[in-house]
């Protein structure tokens, strides 16, 4: 929620926020100070999201942390819920999670998200330029920037989930699908069966049922269970602090782009393996 902005920053927040006016400008701090937060989840991920906000310099943020409705340790059906009755109200839906050396983020930020960017400056060339052809195109002047007013349109957490892969569209572009995408589908239906995540402590069943949850998911969508391969068992238990330091850098970083109104948004799920130490921005559900 952003509150009525101050037209006035005081010379102290001048210089605590010096870094960030000069990275994003005046007006998005404004926003950002007039911004209030609600964070559901404080485990691993919800802390380094909550570090990050505060830094920011947002206004409010409110932490719930109760397991029966945490945001980021939830089922696939109570976060769906939400973020049905978040865009009934208009409010804009961030989800995260880390499972071992995997994490993600997913952002629903409605059906037009008003954002300003900023571009290298576009300079037409003057009258009086010679008769040479590339004396008389445009050219970009590194030097001088201008902000460019953009809309971006998002799905709902549920149309991001249940792509049909029998359409032709999406037959040709699973290729291009990163397999944590179905991981992430897997180790939210195990959290649905069993009402947790899997467990160091009960690696061996976990790890099994692990396998089979992926060969029943992957086949209800009619794909082959070669797009996940079995290894992947091997890397999903407990949160990894350093896999939940850079999720929950970007998750943070996305939430106050959102606030501020300034730059491109990560559209709508960001996938990081930390096992390769590489993410990847994917877009799933209508275009």
């Amino acid at each position: 929620m952003i509150e009525k902005e101050d037209s006035i920053i005081s010379e102290e927040e001048a210089a605590q926020y010096d870094r960030q006016i000069r990275l994003w400008g005046l007006d998005a701090q404004k926003r950002l100070r007039g911004s209030r937060v609600l964070l559901v989840g404080l485990q691993g991920l919800g802390a380094e999201v909550a570090k990050n906000l505060i830094l920011a310099g947002v206004k409010g943020l409110t932490l719930l942390d109760h397991e029966q409705v945490c945001l980021t340790g939830c089922p696939r059906d109570l976060m769906v819920r939400i973020d049905q009755v978040c865009a009934q109200k208009n409010v804009k839906v961030f989800c995260g999670d880390v499972f071992g050396y995997h994490g993600y983020m997913f952002s629903n930020l409605g059906p037009e998200h008003h954002f300003v960017e900023e571009k290298a400056k576009v300079v037409k060339p003057s009258e009086d330029a010679n008769d040479r052809p590339e004396a008389k195109k445009p050219r970009v002047d590194p030097t001088e920037t201008t902000m460019v007013k953009k809309t971006a349109s998002f799905c709902s957490l549920k149309e991001a989930l249940e792509i049909d892969w029998t359409n032709e569209k999406a037959k040709a572009g699973l290729k291009r699908t990163p397999a944590d995408y179905f991981l992430l589908q897997v180790l939210l239906k195990f959290r649905t069966d069993k009402g947790r995540d899997p467990h160091p402590g009960t690696f061996a069943e976990d790890s099994s049922l692990l396998q089979q949850i992926r060969d029943d998911v992957l086949e209800a969508q009619g794909l082959g269970s070669e797009l996940l391969s079995d290894n992947f068992v091997s890397h999903c238990f407990s949160e990894m602090a350093p896999v939940c330091a850079v999720v929950g850098g970007v998750l943070a970083q996305e939430i106050v782009k959102a606030l501020s109104q300034r730059d491109p948004p990560h559209r709508n799920f960001f996938f990081f393996d930390g096992s390769k130490g590489s993410g990847v921005v994917d877009y799933f559900g209508a275009k």
